[in-house]
């Protein structure tokens, strides 16, 4: 069987259980991957939801966070004592933050997702989850066989070379087959932290397209630095999920330029650094990472926050992001409230050298920014939404599935009108590249990216 036919198998036999107790949202679920080919069992509460546990064999669950006689959270700890192997999702509104976090430790869910959700992003949500499972039961399948052969050698008597190296031989190719295995599973939860930190950014008043610019820019950084791998992957992990405590901060907050918040306010919204901790807290291999996210407002002469670390008491993960982080903040507005163009941005890193930023890591990422940048374009590119689409941004191409629709044009209202029309007709959302820096005048602080 060849790798598409698997895979339509794994697809096709997937059996989904979808909890709420809105019939209505039962069949916006339903209706949502009814051309998916997977079997589809619905329960209007946890309840009636633990009875078709009992009854069919469930591969996952989609529970909604808040229903009467028994939460999403208490459905979903009780389904993990009986089906352990059932990967469990929850349907969450911001409001849910401290029920979730609680549903994340008592029920061991595998993700959240916001409600109202993005059909898109929910399913591949769920598909990224349903080929986890499938890669995990796939590794304990190839292990067992391992052991098996294992034994297998420890009983030859006869021929014990011959044998030997007939058993090498099968072991070598499970042995990579099973290499393989972990490197699918790896790549998966990489791809599982990139969807979440787009999620992340669906929330209004976070800057989409940051992370990944922050987390690709951070990684060049920490190699010319000469980190080791871990803690460059420790690094990407971060820069993705920089932006991951501004979840709990209030509508009013997220849309204020930094430098234009009263006291009170600014100390509000630097606290969600330290969100992370609760946020990821059980996820064990982000452990490295919610600590330079925890640390990125420290400042170089010790005048940061939380805790006033100075010089190399500062992960040197938390520095660099920093630097990237403000550089693309000052570009847009988000800290000053005016864009800067890219010289003026440039001249701010080092005009604080010593002071907010560490002079090493500032030069080495100006260096970067020159070496990478093309003759006819220095200023950088980052991803943005369809939805965050603004008259005026200067784009640098706008693609689907691959193919380019437009390229090095300004938008007007009717290109925007033009790319929602065939985003409706081809079903799936476009890739949006847009510049930054220069006058920027298209990039209102709050409004775009």
């Amino acid at each position: 069987m060849d790798t598409d036919q698997a895979s339509l198998v794994e697809k096709t036999s997937a059996v989904l259980l979808f909890v709420d107790d809105e019939p209505n949202v039962l069949k916006a679920l339903r209706r949502l991957f009814h051309s998916e080919g997977y079997t589809i069992h619905l329960a209007e509460g946890g309840a009636e939801g633990l009875d078709i546990l009992r009854q069919h064999a469930v591969d996952l669950i989609i529970s909604d966070m808040r229903m009467p006689e028994m939460s999403g959270a208490e459905f979903l700890a009780r389904a993990v004592e009986q089906w352990p192997e059932t990967v469990r999702i929850l349907l969450t509104g911001y409001s849910d933050l401290q029920s979730t976090i609680d549903a994340v430790n008592k029920g061991r869910i595998f993700s959240y997702c916001n409600k109202p959700w993005n059909d898109e992003e929910l399913k591949l949500l769920v598909r990224n989850a349903l080929e986890q499972k499938h890669l995990r039961e796939e590794r304990e399948r190839l292990s067992t066989i391992i052991r098996l052969q294992n034994d297998e050698l420890k009983t030859l008597n006869e021929h014990l070379e011959e044998r030997v190296e007939q058993r090498t031989s099968e072991l070598n190719e499970t042995l990579k087959q099973l290499d393989q295995a972990n490197s699918d599973l790896k790549k998966q939860y990489i791809d599982s932290i990139h969807a979440f930190s787009r999620i992340i950014e669906m929330r209004p008043g976070i800057k989409s397209g940051h992370s990944k610019y922050v987390a690709e820019n951070a990684q060049s950084v920490a190699k010319k630095l000469g980190l080791p791998g871990e803690e460059i992957k420790n690094i990407i992990y971060a820069g993705l999920l920089l932006q991951i405590g501004k979840m709990t901060l209030p509508d009013k907050i997220l849309t204020l330029p930094f430098y234009t918040m009263d006291a009170l306010q600014k100390k509000s919204y630097l606290k969600h650094a330290q969100e992370a901790v609760p946020l990821l807290k059980g996820l064990t291999q982000l452990d490295a990472a919610v600590t330079l996210i925890h640390c990125q407002y420290e400042h170089y002469d010790g005048s940061g926050s939380p805790d006033g670390l100075a010089g190399g008491e500062i992960p040197l993960g938390s520095k660099i992001l920093s630097v990237v982080r403000d550089y693309i903040g000052y570009l847009d507005g988000t800290l000053t409230g005016k864009p800067m163009p890219v010289a003026d941005a440039r001249k701010r890193l080092r005009d604080f050298k010593m002071i907010h930023y560490d002079p090493k890591v500032v030069d080495i990422f100006l260096k970067h920014l020159e070496e990478s940048a093309t003759p006819d374009n220095k200023r950088p590119i980052i991803e943005i939404s369809w939805t965050q689409m603004r008259p005026g941004m200067e784009i640098e191409e706008i693609s689907y599935d691959d193919q380019i629709y437009l390229k090095n044009c300004v938008l007007t209202e009717r290109i925007i009108s033009s790319v929602l029309t065939l985003r409706d007709n081809k079903g799936s959302s476009p890739r949006i590249k847009v510049r930054l820096g220069e006058n920027d005048t298209h990039l209102p602080p709050g409004k775009v990216s």
